[in-house]
C-alpha cells in the first residue's frame, strides 16, 4: 500500500512580500488554501497601523518577533506579548502599535468552512507531523533546527503538511498551526 503525502518546506527566503489591503503594512504569504478558505502569513510591524478588515474571516495573530504589540479594538490598547496566540474576528480592524520592529504570524480562515488553532511548543528529538483529518498543519521554526526527509527546516522556515505525515527530528521551538474543515 502506498501512502499519499502532500508536504513541502516553505523557506523564509522564498516568501513574496506584498502590501496590506489597506496599505498600512506588509505581509509575506507562506501558504493559502483553495478558494481563500485559509491562509498563513508573516507580517512585518514597524510602528502604528490599522489592520485591514476581513469580513467572515477568523484570525489568529501571534507575535513572533522580538517586540510585543498593542492592539486596540476601540476599548483601549491591550498588550499582546511575544508568542501569545490571540484570536479575533476579521471584521474587527484594530489599531496596532509595535514597541519596536517585530513580526507576527497570522492565520486567517473563512469561518463558515474552516476553523484554526495555533500553539507554541518545543519539539523534542523526534516527532511526526500528521494532517489526519486536517486541511493543513504548518510548523514554523522559531529557534533551533529540524531535519526531515524533505530537507532541513531552519528558523523562519516552515513545514506544511496537507496530506499524510512527515517525521521531524531535532530540537526546536515552533509555532504549530492547524486548519480544520467545518463542512
Amino acid at each position: 500500500m502506498t501512502t499519499v503525502r502532500e508536504a513541502r518546506i516553505a523557506r523564509r527566503s522564498d516568501r513574496r512580500t506584498t502590501p496590506w489591503a489597506n496599505g498600512a503594512g506588509t505581509t509575506a504569504e507562506i501558504a493559502a488554501g483553495a478558494a481563500s478558505r485559509w491562509r498563513f502569513s508573516v507580517a512585518t510591524l514597524e510602528a502604528g497601523s490599522t489592520f485591514s478588515p476581513f469580513p467572515e474571516v477568523d484570525r489568529i495573530f501571534t507575535v513572533i518577533g522580538d517586540h510585543p504589540v498593542s492592539l486596540d479594538f476601540g476599548g483601549g490598547p491591550t498588550l499582546i506579548p511575544r508568542l501569545s496566540p490571540t484570536a479575533f474576528a476579521g471584521e474587527r480592524s484594530p489599531d496596532c502599535v509595535a514597541e519596536g520592529l517585530t513580526e507576527a504570524f497570522n492565520v486567517m480562515v473563512h469561518r463558515s468552512t474552516t476553523a484554526a488553532s495555533v500553539d507554541v511548543v518545543d519539539i523534542g528529538p523526534a516527532q511526526d507531523v500528521t494532517a489526519d483529518g486536517r486541511l493543513a498543519v504548518l510548523v514554523l521554526v522559531l529557534d533551533g533546527r529540524l531535519a526531515t526527509d524533505l530537507g532541513p527546516v531552519q528558523p523562519g522556515d516552515c513545514l506544511l503538511v496537507e496530506q499524510g505525515s512527515v517525521r521531524l527530528s531535532g530540537q526546536a521551538s515552533v509555532v504549530v498551526a492547524e486548519v480544520l474543515d467545518r463542512t
